[in-house]
């Protein structure tokens, strides 16, 4: 899975706490490098940040779902904004998931998603 998060505290400790629940977790801090990285990483999940400095992670995640290489990457947008939980499915997201993360709660959609 790969995480995408400009919040780099968070993102170290999501990733760990991932890795502990038994995931291989990629980490991202720059948005910039997520297409270079899916294409040597090819992840089956995108844990992705909404508000990152000058990128949108609705804008992001409508590209990978619109571009043949990537739509089948399952996305689950993550943000601090709950009033965003209307707008994911409108980009192509497979579900939002509120921050502060629950951790179990997002094992759990994990583990759906992933199957």
């Amino acid at each position: 899975m790969l995480l995408v998060d400009d919040e780099v505290e968070h993102l170290h400790l999501l990733t760990e706490l991932l890795r502990k629940n038994g995931f291989d977790v990629y980490s991202l801090s720059n948005p910039e490098d997520l297409f270079a990285t899916i294409k040597s990483f090819k992840p089956g999940i995108i844990i992705l940040d909404i508000k990152m400095g000058n990128y949108d992670g609705k804008e992001i995640c409508a590209q990978l779902k619109a571009n043949e290489e990537t739509k089948s990457i399952k996305v689950i947008l993550h943000s601090a904004f709950p009033q965003i939980e209307k707008e994911y499915e409108l980009c192509g997201a497979e579900e939002f998931i509120i921050k502060p993360t629950d951790l179990s709660h997002l094992v759990s959609r994990l583990r759906f998603h992933l199957g």
